[in-house]
């Protein structure tokens, strides 16, 4: 990672610069027809210097992680084939690689080299993809190795095994990603991971998915602590996860629109509170119609109740990880099914996530109109590196800059945040470098302009100072 180089000498650096291109006859950028290169090295050093805010991750717990360096569990054996684990194998799968096959790359039972026997086929089938662009990044940062390969496999998986020791994710998030918090949305608990031994690194969001979009009355038990016959009832669960883990959390975050619309009609208690009652005797009772109303209510709750809590709230919306079951239409109608619930939220945060892909341009629309909403980029830059440079680009010309999240990793393995940060900071430089060449951005602008997206937003937005405060 380059180091830091501040707001003179990159001004001084890019005015040199600038003016000697003037010099040769070519106008400056700021009069919007120069096609020099504008000062690479120092608008890299400049991005490349200063840390982000990860604002998604899903990293599994380091104690989990240690221990599954030799007891066997879900997650996958400790060699190259953690690299090919979560969004690679979509890749890897919709090439053409058979599941069956993609489940020995996760064993224990194979040697390195079988394994990547396996791999090197599909492999070369999609290698040019975003996701595996961050595969070879973090191997290259990681490992010093430009690439995996039959001659390196045993050699890297044995590096793999070696680092991982108590300490190893604050090694790589910070001294190898350059990362200086990550939130991350744990998958392992009904609603939040009250056992993360590092909070400073990672901040810890406040999970929803079975308080209301996705709902389980065994959710519900659990926060309330006994039976849960009576919508009142939920209401005191939904009441005490948040009075519990709200003080300690940096966010809500939902991603019910992998199997429902955005759409949240305001479903009264009173008309909420029959269908509550069915659910709670059989949770098969409700059909699609009476589901969705009850979700709906229940998730306005916890809306409120975030607003409540003083948490932005996190929406997945755009693209589906995995492969072979997006249902396109509904992605399509993410973003516009979601204005009437900004409408009746208005004191409330939304964090709208992965640009929104493919329908990144209703975001930004979205970002530019209402106070409340904002956009982030975590996976976005892997999913199609060249639309998150576009979408960046665009974005800063039309909405305000401080709308805007540069970074998640949004993975499992750890080992991959550093390779997903080198593809952003990529595409930050590529971004700015083009609006400087255009004259759209003028230099003096950059510096500030960098932290803002790459850090401060997200220490302005999230309370990072008062969740680590109730941790202790």
């Amino acid at each position: 990672m380059g180091t830091f180089l501040d707001r003179r000498a990159f001004m001084g650096a890019t005015g040199a610069a600038m003016g000697a291109a003037a010099g040769a006859g070519c106008a400056t950028a700021s009069q919007g027809t120069c096609k020099e290169p504008v000062v690479w090295d120092d608008l890299q050093a400049l991005v490349d210097g200063t840390p982000f805010v990860d604002t998604h991750e899903h990293l599994w717990p380091e104690a989990e992680r240690i221990k599954a360096k030799t007891e066997r569990s879900d997650i996958p054996a400790p060699d190259i084939g953690i690299f090919f684990n979560h969004y690679t194998d979509s890749d890897l799968q919709v090439a053409g690689l058979p599941p069956e096959e993609y489940q020995k790359v996760r064993s224990w039972g194979l040697d390195p080299r079988d394994k990547w026997k396996i791999l090197a086929p599909y492999y070369a089938r999609c290698r040019h993809t975003g996701y595996q662009r961050c595969l070879r990044e973090s191997v290259q940062a990681l490992h010093g190795e430009d690439d995996i390969r039959a001659d390196n496999c045993e050699r890297i998986s044995e590096q793999v095994r070696t680092q991982i020791q108590p300490g190893f994710y604050r090694h790589i998030l910070r001294e190898v990603a350059h990362i200086e918090c990550a939130h991350v949305n744990s998958l392992e608990g009904p609603v939040f991971r009250d056992t993360e031994p590092d909070p400073a690194l990672l901040a810890q969001d406040l999970w929803t998915i079975g308080l209301g979009t996705g709902l389980r009355m065994d959710t519900l038990e659990y926060c309330a602590g006994g039976k849960v016959p009576t919508l009142d009832a939920a209401h005191g669960a939904i009441d005490a996860a948040f009075s519990k883990y709200g003080p300690k959390a940096i966010a809500v975050k939902d991603q019910g629109a992998y199997w429902r619309s955005l759409s949240f009609e305001n479903v009264s208690a009173q008309d909420a509170a029959p269908l509550f009652a069915r659910f709670a005797k059989d949770p098969k009772s409700l059909d699609a119609a009476a589901s969705k109303a009850l979700s709906d209510h229940l998730f306005r709750y916890c809306v409120a109740k975030a607003t409540e809590y003083g948490l932005p709230i996190k929406l997945h919306t755009g693209y589906f990880a995995g492969h072979g079951s997006m249902e396109l239409r509904r992605v399509r109608d993410n973003l516009s099914d979601l204005c009437p619930l900004f409408r009746d939220f208005p004191d409330s945060t939304f964090v709208l996530m992965h640009i929104a892909y493919p329908y990144q341009d209703e975001l930004i629309a979205l970002s530019k109109h209402y106070p409340q909403v904002y956009a982030d980029m975590c996976w976005g830059w892997i999913i199609n590196p060249a639309a998150g440079v576009r979408f960046l680009k665009e974005f800063i010309m039309a909405a305000p800059a401080c709308k805007v999240f540069t970074f998640g990793g949004d993975y499992l393995p750890v080992e991959l945040v550093p390779g997903h940060a080198r593809v952003a900071r990529q595409g930050i430089v590529q971004a700015l470098r083009e609006l400087l060449e255009e004259g759209w951005l003028a230099e003096s602008d950059v510096p500030d302009l960098v932290e803002r997206i790459m850090r401060g937003n997200a220490n302005e937005v999230f309370d990072h100072q008062r969740a680590l405060t109730h941790w202790s």
